[in-house]
């Protein structure tokens, strides 16, 4: 299996994955500041899934040959990283849980056309 251009989507997870690391330690801060509420609140932690989506999305990106297919999935991955770390600014009821749900379907997606490759892929080899 080849990989096509592959930059884009590296630059895309290191990203996400630097978001979510922050994410992730700014929880840990609140946690210690706020310890008689963490066991009451129940947290919706996404950060972490939402990496993985972004990781699979993205590999699936360097995997596709370049065309419209892949402008559109590269686009798809910046609206992810960008509207879930600024959602703030997006007056929309329930804003997260869209960006959540979009990013696992298209997730899945590219899981299943992954494996799709990969059987493909590996029917062509044994031929040989």
């Amino acid at each position: 299996m080849k990989l096509y251009k592959p930059l884009f989507s590296i630059i895309i997870i290191i990203t996400q994955l630097i978001l979510s690391l922050l994410d992730y330690y700014n929880l840990q801060e609140w946690r210690k500041m706020n310890p008689e509420l963490d066991s009451i609140i129940d947290l919706s932690i996404r950060y972490d899934t939402l990496f993985l989506f972004v990781l699979i999305i993205g590999i699936y990106e360097m995997l596709t040959k370049p065309s419209w297919f892949k402008t559109f999935i590269r686009i798809l991955l910046i609206c992810i990283v960008l509207s879930y770390n600024f959602l703030g600014f997006i007056p929309i009821e329930d804003f997260r849980s869209g960006i959540y749900n979009v990013a696992w379907f298209s997730a899945f997606v590219a899981l299943v056309l992954i494996l799709f490759q990969l059987v493909k892929y590996g029917i062509r080899k044994t031929n040989d």
